[in-house]
């Protein structure tokens, strides 16, 4: 949209000497698109390129801004080339880097057509703003093309912002990036501004062609001002009613739960708990299905961005996304009601309850949104179950390796895991690049490092074997499963699943472990769960994108905790 936008007002405005340093642009943009993207991919500060890169792009604006002002201004071709290159390059590596994770790296038609098929609308979008500029006149022009780059500025400097506070560049930066996540590039308001692109420049151009058409319509020189001012306000309240809309429907769905009597038929026997990600009314809303018949399920009422349950507890982990995010913490009852709730310090992660229900944990993310994102920091808290208290930050606690006090700047501790015995857990420490399985006693407040390369570890209902990811090669989702003997810290790999997969998984019981993948075709058969089809038709609402966990009627609860995958599927794998 950006070249389309100039090459609209090169083209009307006779500054034909434009349009050659636009097809050079191009040309750079496709040639260093794929090592761009490559870059991205690979670094370790992806947040501060994205925000440096936002930054180039908003002072390029203002200097197009500046231009149009002024008949006189005189810019070397071979500048306006570089900077055409700098906002297409800025753009297409992103779109390099979803494309080759959905068509390389998952190998998925959904995720590839999704991809490709927002590519091929933005570009048509393109185009078609370049053949009706053609029918505006240069004022109609000249005004739209001022309001394109009204919004795209303000679209420039709010993720310059956002990216920089997820950098942690920023004085409070770890409040600044959840504040403004619902205007980044992914969040509610910020997908309204990129719909504001296209809509506020052909309103503005459209106000001005009736305008010009109709005198008795006319309001004066500032009218077209007036008109896009209009506009914008009334797209923003546009924008804001919608998202209410969206809180009020959550509550509304919220407050339909079912009947208890309905919820007990199910959670009688083996019976799922998970987080519905259908697009639906039912988004987030933590859901009761029976073991064996998945698409069966039932709305508990509350909605979660991470879901645990074991022994007649669990903690729903909650996101409040409005003008500024909010986090907490949501303790649940055997009935699957709320009972208390605590304040989170980011965005969550992961959730454990322990077998017996007393001790529960949770992750959160204070900066950054992945594990393999430059300058994450993580936040483990663990909480009594039955009364709310927090018992204490991982980073609290003392951690010893090979006889001595262990200690560095990066810690992060996540993915929890307890034993039958709760005082007892394993989690992971990430530091100084590597990450290390932790035994951890909860009474003496004591974390050992056992063994390294391990990650996100879930202990079996024996103690004996915990089973891992550990990371395989180079590319970001090149996770294999493994399972190690506690008694002898020997390992090795699940060879029944060949593919990746990035998950901390649970287990059914001793002999099965459970794990959520997002393709079935590599997978061996043995121990499936339940029947592919079955499941197919509920893979795409209970089981994609974020985490699944299984619950069980005492004395067997497990948990499947499933990452971002585009469709899992549900397995057990017999060891």
């Amino acid at each position: 949209m950006p070249i389309a936008a100039f090459l609209a007002y090169a083209r009307v405005s006779r500054r034909t000497g434009m349009i050659s340093p636009a097809g050079w642009a191009m040309v750079a943009a496709a040639l260093l698109t794929v090592p761009a993207g490559y870059f991205f991919q690979h670094t370790t500060h992806q947040a501060g390129f994205e925000a440096l890169l936002a930054a180039a792009t908003a002072g390029i604006t203002i200097g197009f801004w500046r231009s149009m002002r002024s008949d006189s201004a005189r810019v070397p071709l071979i500048a306006v080339a570089a900077a055409l290159t700098l906002v297409v390059v800025r753009q297409t590596m992103e779109i390099e880097v979803v494309l080759q994770a959905a068509l390389v790296e998952l190998r998925s038609l959904e995720a590839t057509v999704a991809a490709g098929g927002a590519v091929i609308c933005a570009a048509c979008i393109a185009c078609a703003w370049t053949q009706i500029a053609r029918r505006f006149s240069m004022d109609a022009l000249h005004h739209a093309t001022i309001a394109f780059v009204v919004v795209f500025l303000i679209q420039a400097l709010i993720y310059a912002f956002h990216e920089s506070a997820e950098a942690r560049v920023l004085p409070w930066s770890d409040v600044l990036h959840p504040a403004s996540e619902p205007y980044g590039p992914e969040g509610a308001y910020g997908r309204g501004i990129s719909l504001l692109l296209f809509a506020l420049p052909l309103a503005t151009a459209l106000a001005i062609a009736v305008r010009d058409r109709i005198g008795r319509i006319s309001v004066g020189a500032k009218g077209p001002v007036y008109a896009s001012a209009g506009f914008l306000f009334l797209a923003c309240v546009a924008l804001m009613a919608a998202e209410g809309d969206g809180a009020r429907a959550a509550r509304e769905a919220a407050s339909s739960s079912p009947s208890p009597a309905a919820m007990s038929s199910v959670t009688a026997s083996p019976h799922l708990v998970f987080r519905h990600t259908g697009v639906d009314a039912n988004y987030n809303m933590m859901t009761v299905a029976p073991l064996d018949r998945p698409t069966a399920g039932l709305g508990a009422g509350l909605r979660c961005e991470r879901v645990s349950f074991a022994a007649g507890r669990g903690i729903c982990l909650q996101a409040d996304r409005g003008v500024f995010t909010s986090y907490k913490a949501v303790l649940i009852d055997r009935a699957l009601t709320a009972i208390g709730s605590m304040k989170l310090d980011g965005s969550p992660s992961r959730s454990r309850v322990a077998p017996d229900g007393r001790v529960g944990a949770f992750t959160v993310f204070v900066s950054g949104h992945a594990y393999a994102a430059s300058g994450f920091s993580t936040r483990t808290t663990l909480v009594d179950m039955a009364s709310g208290d927090a018992l204490g930050d991982l980073e609290q606690f003392t951690t010893w390796r090979n006889g001595v006090r262990f200690k560095a700047a990066d810690f992060n501790f996540w993915g929890v895991t307890f034993t039958r015995d709760s005082n007892v857990f394993y989690a992971s420490l990430g530091t100084g690049g590597k990450t290390y399985l932790l035994k951890g006693d909860l009474a003496l407040r004591k974390l050992t490092v056992l063994a390294d390369n391990v990650e996100c570890p879930s202990i079996s209902p024996d103690d004996r074997l915990i089973v891992f990811k550990r990371r395989v090669g180079s590319a970001a989702n090149a996770w294999r499963l493994y399972v190690m003997d506690l008694a002898t810290l020997t390992a090795r790999p699940l060879a029944a699943e060949t593919q990746f997969v990035d998950d901390q998984p649970e287990w059914l019981d001793s002999g099965h472990v459970l794990y959520a993948i997002q393709r079935p075709s590599c997978v061996s058969p043995r121990g499936k769960l339940a029947d592919r089809r079955s499941l197919k038709d509920r893979s795409a609402k209970a089981f994609a994108l974020r985490p699944v966990w299984l619950a069980f009627p005492p004395p067997l609860h497990s948990a499947l905790s499933p990452d971002v995958f585009l469709s899992p599927w549900l397995f057990a794998l017999s060891l």
